[in-house]
């Protein structure tokens, strides 16, 4: 993940939940999903919350075939002392009650597609045919600083639980409807604890599947309920196949449980070691006075082994070319083969075990065959909608999980063990972004329409107070931001900047720190794209990231040479009014103060310029900048535009827009060539290709041939922050496609993939210096700021481009990758 612009003060107002991603929901739960609403979560509870205390749960509850515990399992509050006075016993039932996540009344409980709001409870009897269903579900975390969660905040409730999904999947792939109501393992309702007595999952109400008119539960009962209705459908599903149910369920228990086992080993609370009865004790996993060195030891491999089993089935399955156990369909093998393999990847995925392998992929310990089959899975409709993702990650699961954990809090150091754990998962969870998220911007300019102009006094009467009027209005108009601000909203959601950069005021920069204004882009502007609304598409709204070779170079030398200064970005395609009228250029890259500017109060610009001042003014800087190498700055400058150029000039060659004409006569300059007049289109294409090739080639000559990380040895040299500032430019045109090259052109492709497969490994070097992750506020390989930057000119050749739409798919191709703008995304390994 990427780090941002700078964070927001303390005590500013929640954010407007963006658009998320489209997911599929089945039948959300019976209540009327209304237009997303901002949660206008109290800044403060009405009591201070007391800091959470380890917790000493009971016994976890045995769920389907004993001795496995319910993942559910979780502290009990202590019960009030019979003496204490009737005002204080209604006092603490209301505070036992008392919501973990506090919603505001009346507020839905739906941010986009997500329900972040606890479930309420059903407005009436279920239809018949279609029951309730009662859903194990979690958070990746509360939002209340416990130990668990740190600062991390609230996250949506998702379906997770293995039993409960099993009868989703079960139904879903017999064609038979249910309700699903989502109970949040962590903060179950009221109303399902006064309604359900066990208040467990999972539970059904009206059939099939329940009894009568009461909640019932226990996963085989209702199982039992189910096949009683005589659906053919579930009947032909749960028919005994090659392989027993009881076979996957044993390799597949044994594996989860004791993979977790191993994790708690050592463990001499009494919550500990009940825990690890419930978990092991009854299936043979314990043995009496047994070290804990050897038992977690002996964990880890009965993991291993039970995998192993696993390996074979699956092995097995994928040389007979059939997708699943049941054939091309599943049975009630593979169901309950897909919801603990999930168990058993995310608790190796976090690292919930003592195996020295992980964190890892099943395929790391033995276990090549398990996620290919649960990737068959997910194609399937059933799968989206029992899990609500398409994603394998379950950080809710393994949050509600930990809670169980918790119990062997003497070898969890406090609960940081298992933080550790839940934050790879956090990272890698796609419906979980650990974000605020930025307002959605509609059609109208603010959240409030703009007040009206005052009436024109008796004065102003006739034709030139109507003029005057027109004037005024035209200007507003011509003032107005592309993408407009809540007044009194922070531009910062959470790290990034959304907002319009709010520049000095009235400060001036402090000795030896000066300011430096850096050309900077969205990946998307919500729609509101100066260049038209199709390049947008219907991509949300994105954070301002700098982009600029010229501005980051300098930002990158100063760096290096301990100079410390205060950036400011600069939103190409709106830049701010305080800029403008503090810099009549209004150009990037500027300064004000040194080393870099002056100490006049006044912004200076040109990067040839800043750099020779700041060598003038600093001396560790001049160092830098002439320190040599085996390769020069003049070297770098000679292919930088060649490549860069070269890939944009041949998009848009053949180009019939006058506009567009004009454009690739300035990019000829720009890229080095010169023009050959009657070129048709295609041969200045098919010229620009080899041109910009050849260019990338001397590129791969210079920094494959480097013996050293950097041209300037162990660390980089100015000629270093030339060639990265260009590659890295060069490098996120070609992934976009804004490429003539039919290699890249629209799809997109690497720097090796076009001849240079030394820049991506000279460009993640850099990435793991301080200094790039300062100046890009970045270590994300995909920049869709760098393309988006140049989208007003290339549709200048609309007809290359569909009028924007093919814009906005080459700009897809950074943004799905682009984890500053799509969190989601999990790079590549290697």
């Amino acid at each position: 993940m990427g780090c941002g612009a700078s964070k927001p003060k303390d005590g500013e107002a929640p954010m407007e939940p963006a658009p998320a991603k489209a997911k599929v929901i089945d039948d959300p739960p019976p209540t009327s999903a209304k237009e997303a609403e901002v949660p206008a979560v109290p800044a403060t509870p009405t009591e201070p919350e007391p800091e959470p205390e380890l917790p000493q749960p009971k016994a976890p509850e045995p769920v389907a075939v004993a001795p496995e515990p319910s993942p559910e399992a979780a502290p009990e509050p202590t019960p009030a002392p019979a003496e204490e006075e009737e005002e204080e016993e209604e006092e603490e039932e209301e505070a036992e009650h008392e919501p973990l996540v506090k919603w505001p009344e009346n507020a839905s409980i739906f941010i986009g597609d997500y329900q972040f709001g606890p479930t309420p409870a059903p407005p009436g009897p279920p239809k018949p045919g279609v029951p309730y269903k009662a859903i194990l579900a979690g958070r990746a975390a509360y939002g209340k600083g416990h130990v668990l969660d740190g600062d991390r905040p609230l996250g949506p409730i998702m379906p997770y639980c293995p039993y409960c999904c099993r009868l989703s999947l079960l139904m879903l792939e017999s064609g038979m409807e249910f309700v699903p109501i989502l109970i949040d393992g962590g903060d179950k309702p009221k109303w399902f604890k006064d309604a359900y007595e066990a208040a467990k999952t999972p539970a059904f109400l009206g059939q099939p599947g329940g009894n009568g008119d009461e909640w019932t539960g226990e996963f085989e009962d209702i199982l039992g309920n189910l096949k009683a209705s005589g659906n053919a459908h579930l009947l032909a599903t749960c028919e005994p196949g090659a392989v027993a149910v009881e076979t996957i369920e044993k390799h597949a228990s044994t594996a989860g449980f004791a993979a977790a086992l191993s994790f708690i080993a050592g463990t001499t609370t009494e919550g500990g070691k009940m825990l690890m009865m419930g978990l092991g004790g009854k299936a043979g996993l314990i043995k009496e006075g047994e070290p804990a060195d050897e038992f977690r030891d002996r964990m880890v491999q009965t993991t291993r082994d039970a995998f192993g089993e696993l390996e074979k089935i699956f092995a097995e399955l994928a040389s007979s070319g059939k997708p699943f156990l049941g054939g091309d369909k599943p049975n009630q093998a593979d169901v309950y083969a897909l919801t603990m393999i999930l168990f058993g990847h995310n608790i190796y995925l976090g690292g919930l075990t003592a195996d020295p392998a992980a964190p890892c992929q099943l395929a790391d310990v033995g276990a090549p065959s398990l996620m290919p089959y649960v990737e068959r899975w997910m194609e399937r409709p059933s799968y989206v909608k029992c899990y609500r993702t398409k994603s394998t990650v379950q950080a809710p699961a393994m949050r509600n999980f930990s809670n169980m954990l918790m119990m062997a809090h003497d070898v969890m150091d406090g609960g940081k063990r298992i933080y550790t754990c839940l934050e790879r998962l956090r990272e890698l969870d796609v419906e979980y972004d650990g974000k605020e998220h930025p307002p959605v911007i509609g059609e109208a300019p603010s959240a409030e329409e703009p007040e009206p102009a005052e009436d024109p006094t008796p004065a102003e009467t006739g034709e030139a107070a109507a003029k005057e009027e027109e004037d005024e209005e035209e200007e507003e108009e011509e003032e107005e931001p592309v993408v407009p601000w809540p007044e009194g909203l922070s531009p910062y959601v959470g790290d990034y900047l959304y907002g319009p950069e709010p520049g000095p005021g009235d400060r001036k920069p402090e000795a030896g720190k000066p300011f430096k204004a850096v050309l900077s882009a969205r990946a998307s502007y919500g729609g509101r794209h100066t260049a038209g609304e199709l390049v947008d598409g219907d991509a949300a709204l994105g954070p301002i990231m700098p982009f600029c070779p010229y501005c980051l170079r300098i930002s990158l030398l100063l760096i290096e040479s301990g100079v410390e200064f205060e950036t400011f970005l600069i939103d190409v395609g709106d830049k701010p009014d305080w800029f403008i009228n503090a810099y009549d250029k209004a150009e990037t890259p500027a300064m004000m103060g040194s080393p870099g500017g002056l100490d006049d109060g006044q912004w200076v610009g040109d990067s040839k310029d800043i750099i020779a001042r700041a060598c003038e003014q600093n001396e560790k800087f001049k160092e830098l900048c002439e320190r040599e190498g085996p390769i020069t700055v003049e070297q770098i400058e000679k292919y930088a535009n060649a490549v860069a150029f070269g890939m944009i000039l041949g998009y848009i060659a053949p180009t019939e827009e006058e506009s567009g004409k004009g454009l690739a006569m300035g990019l000829h300059s720009q890229a080095g060539l010169e023009p050959i007049e009657g070129e048709t289109g295609a041969a200045l294409r098919e010229r620009c290709n080899a041109h910009f090739r050849a260019g990338l080639a001397e590129f791969e000559k210079m920094i494959g041939g480097l013996t050293t990380p950097f041209i300037g040895g162990d660390t980089p040299s100015k000629a270093d922050v030339f060639a990265a500032t260009t590659l890295f430019f060069s490098h996120n045109i070609a992934e976009s496609g804004l490429c003539g090259d039919p290699v890249a052109m629209d799809k997109g492709a690497s720097l090796a993939d076009l001849g240079a497969p030394s820049v991506v490994p000279y460009l993640r070097r850099w990435m793991e210096r301080p200094s790039w992750k300062t100046a890009y506020k970045t270590d994300c390989m995909y920049s869709t700021a760098v393309v988006a930057c140049l989208a007003n000119f290339a549709m200048m050749a609309k007809d290359m481009f569909d009028d924007g739409r093919k814009l906005n798919l080459i700009l897809d191709n950074l943004r799905r990758r682009d984890t500053d703008y799509n969190p989601d995304f999990v790079p590549p390994t290697n």
